[in-house]
């Protein structure tokens, strides 16, 4: 994260600590939409989302003057948000999601591909195809297990570091490193089969 996003954190959370009018109306500016995307890609549903993403806020609102600072202002927020939408899922039957080791790529005793991927970054038509592969990926990203999928969107989606990824969902770096690679391993499969696919149609 920037200095500048510092910055920003650390006067509001003075500001909500203080209850200086508007704080509050800051604190969404700054994060209601990056919550509710994170609690959309985990939860998968818009309704759920809308309500995890209420909740957040007021336990942020809530329990603000009983932030420590030991982390960030923003991890802080987003290890609520994981956990309130962490607690939503456990509390309720869920479909279950694609295991990711049966499209995971078959690997050699030397480490290699048993099989070849394509390079689909060099099609042509790259706008088009850029276009449709976001769409893709947020298809696949949804039939992630939510252990690989919460990794996958703090790091790949929000940006985070793998040591604030590791801390917000209080696991070790190589263990945020190894979901990731998994993750990002599996949405690479499923890309290539989907542009094979196509090309055979």
């Amino acid at each position: 994260m920037s200095a500048e996003r510092w910055k920003d954190d650390e006067a509001l959370l003075e500001s909500l600590r203080k209850g200086v009018p508007g704080a509050v109306d800051e604190l969404l500016r700054l994060y209601q939409g990056k919550i509710f995307n994170l609690a959309m890609s985990i939860l998968k549903n818009e309704s759920d989302a809308e309500e995890a993403a209420q909740d957040v806020f007021m336990t942020v609102i809530r329990k603000v003057g009983t932030f420590q600072g030991n982390s960030a202002f923003y991890s802080w927020i987003y290890r609520i948000c994981v956990n309130t939408c962490l607690m939503r899922l456990r509390g309720k039957r869920r479909n279950e999601t694609v295991s990711i080791e049966e499209f995971m790529p078959v690997f050699t005793d030397e480490g290699m591909h048993a099989s070849p991927m394509d390079d689909w970054s060099k099609e042509v038509e790259r706008d088009a195809l850029n276009e449709e592969l976001g769409r893709m990926i947020r298809k696949y990203t949804e039939d992630l297990s939510e252990k690989y999928r919460v990794v996958f969107v703090l790091s790949d989606v929000e940006g985070l570091s793998n040591e604030e990824t590791a801390k917000i969902l209080g696991l070790t770096v190589p263990a945020i490193k190894s979901r990731l690679h998994r993750a990002r391993l599996y949405l690479r499969e499923q890309l290539s089969r989907y542009l094979r696919e196509g090309k055979a149609g």
